[in-house]
Formats: structure tokens, sequence, C-alpha cells
């Protein structure tokens, strides 16, 4: 109880720099959290691209708790860090402040009109902030499917201090948010590319040093931070290979302990992978947002295995939807025969042409950040 209260007196507690605080136009604050993997950071940077194609005189510069800091510079925006509370020895109120005042430096420094949060629930910090700077106005993007227990009320409170809360769809509308009120948007599945920015099939090959006479599986289990992945990945591999496919794997580049796979044919740490997607027949994939929209929506047909051991995101139901609508397959607990039945029903099926016929939501979230 008094730890709640302090919380909250803090939270309250003015900044004097907000009340002479001048923002400049068209200038905006991209704030993704860390995650188990790169889907906060990923969609404000497929979101930043289209912005800045539709504002070329736009600032856009991130601040971000992501150890995917190095990506978005490569993308090419300024981007600010400040370490997640996780890899800190500190407690929640100490990093906190440490996150209030490092934002805090970077709006003096930047000024932005705007500031665009991705992430669950707004930090503490990040709040002090808000209560604070009233003359920015707050864009909140927050992906829906959370699982059973959530405190819905508690989202919708936090949500009243933004001008606008985003949520991204899912592929299938009816695990979309029950949202109402004008400060609610739904909008399309956000993907960072779109199928005319894939790399042609014999180009993507020749990168990857692929035989082009030999059909070739994409592997990705995410990032591997909050779940084993390795037992089960190095199991694929053997399995896929002992039935004559090239296998190329996906490092994630945020992994804190990457372990190299020698019987893989090629690796790729990169960032987006999603652009060699033509290169595939297939892929073998977890259950993050970006993971399964961007198959779906880009026509690679794959195999689930979903993540259930992410804090609030229901990668479950994600895959469960998408095997609905096209050539795909869910395992939901790892085995071998398991695996190679999903393979050969994969098979089987007619692989899909092209993706789902739907907009991409990143254009749709540029229009309305650009409207504040």
């Amino acid at each position: 109880m008094i730890s709640s209260l302090l919380k909250y007196v803090w939270v309250r507690v003015p900044l004097i720099s907000g009340l002479f605080y001048k923002p400049r136009k068209r200038t905006y604050l991209f704030l993704p959290i860390n995650g188990a993997g790169l889907g906060h950071l990923t969609r404000l940077l497929a979101v930043a691209h289209r912005l800045k194609r539709a504002q070329p005189d736009a600032e856009i510069v991130f601040f971000t708790t992501s150890i995917g800091v190095a990506l978005v510079h490569r993308e090419g925006f300024m981007c600010h860090h400040v370490p997640p509370a996780a890899l800190l020895n500190t407690g929640a109120i100490d990093w906190n402040k440490l996150f209030c005042k490092s934002l805090k430096n970077a709006l003096d420094v930047h000024r932005p009109s705007v500031l665009v949060f991705d992430g669950t629930i707004p930090y503490l910090g990040l709040q002090r902030v808000m209560h604070s700077y009233r003359k920015i106005r707050y864009a909140w993007i927050k992906r829906g499917l959370y699982k059973e227990g959530v405190d819905f009320a508690r989202l919708e409170t936090l949500s009243k201090g933004f001008e606008v809360v985003i949520s991204p769809g899912e592929l299938d509308s009816k695990y979309d948010e029950n949202v109402a009120g004008s400060r609610f948007q739904q909008i399309e599945p956000v993907s960072l590319l779109d199928a005319g920015d894939l790399l042609p099939k014999d180009t993507a090959r020749r990168i990857l040093r692929l035989d082009p006479s030999k059909s070739c599986v994409y592997l990705q289990l995410g990032a591997g931070n909050i779940n084993g992945i390795h037992g089960v990945q190095d199991k694929i591999i053997e399995l896929l290979k002992k039935k004559g496919f090239q296998v190329v794997l996906g490092q994630s580049p945020i992994s804190l302990s990457p372990k190299p796979d020698l019987r893989a044919d090629s690796v790729i740490v990169d960032y987006p992978n999603s652009k060699y997607f033509n290169a595939f027949d297939f892929a073998v994939l977890a259950g993050g947002y970006n993971s399964v929209c961007e198959a779906v929506t880009l026509g690679l047909p794959a195999i689930f295995l979903p993540n259930t051991e992410t804090g609030a995101d229901d990668q479950l139901k994600r895959v469960l939807s998408a095997r609905a609508i096209g050539n795909y397959e869910v395992i939901r607990e790892y085995s071998d025969a398991g695996f190679e039945q999903a393979v050969e029903k994969l098979l089987t099926n007619e692989r899909l042409e092209s993706g789902n016929k739907q907009s991409n939501g990143a254009e749709t979230a540029a229009k309305l950040i650009g409207q504040l």
C-alpha cells in the first residue's frame, strides 16, 4: 500500500522543465519498449518509415529500452537508449527515475510535438513525463490479443493520457480488441515490409549461397531470451536435412546467448530477415506478432511453434487463427513425430501465391500520428 502511494505521488510530482516546454512542429519521438523479441521496435520502425515518406521534412527520433538499439541506427533514425530494467541491478523506482531523467533530456534536446509509445504498459517514468509535459501529444500503439488475466480496467485508465490509442489488428478480426470511443483506433495488421520490398528468389538464394535446385526452409524460433529454443532448434535442423531440405537458420540480432549451429546450410543474422522470404519453400517460426503477420501477409507457408512463456501475448490464439486462413500448421508441444506430420501436411497443400489481401496497418498508423 505504501509502495503504491509513493509511486502515485512520484508520478505526479511536476517536472519544472515541462512548464516551459516549446514543442517543434513535425518532430516525433518514437518510444518502443524492450520485449521478448523485436515486435515493439519493428512496429514503430514500420510506422516511422511510412511517416517519413508522407512528411519528408519531419524529424523522427527514437528513444528505446530495446537491446536492438543498433538496428534503429541502421534503419536511418537517431536513437537514445536506456538499458531495460532486467539488465540493470536496480529496483523498479530507481530504474524509472533513470528512465524519466533520460527521457526528459531527450525531450529537451529534440522538443518533439508528438510522442509515440509502443508497449504493454506505460512505464512509471513515462507516466511522470506525460503528467508534466502537457504540450506534447501522446499516442499509444498497443497490440491486442492479451492473455486471460490481464487487468483491462487498468489499461483503460492508463490510456486516458493518450490522444489516440492505436490497436494493430490480428489476422482474424474476432480476436481484435473490443474498444470504443474516439481515442481508440483499430487498424490492419502491421508489417515492416510489403511484398514489393522482398528480394527476388534467385538473388536471395545467391546471397545465402544456396543450391537453387533444392528446396529450402527458413527456421526462426525467436530470440530465446525468455524460453529455451536450442534443443528444439537442433532437432528440427536434423529432421529437415534428413528429408533433403536446405535449412537457413535465422538468428535474432538481440539474442543474449546465440548458439552457432554448423549443421545449417546458411545463417542469417540480419534485419529484417523477411526480405529473404522469396528464397524459401516454407518456414518454421515462433508465434510472435511480427513473425505470424509477415508470413501470412507475404505469402510464406509456415509451421508455427508458439511461445507460451510470454507475459501477456497470446501466441497460441494467433497461430491458430493463421492456420484457419491459409497454408499454416501449428505445433503446441514439440515432438519429432508431430513435426514430421506437420511437414508432410504442409507439403500436400498448394503454396499461397500471394499474401493475405489487406492493407498494411503501418500506413494507417502513420496517417493517424501525422494528424496529431
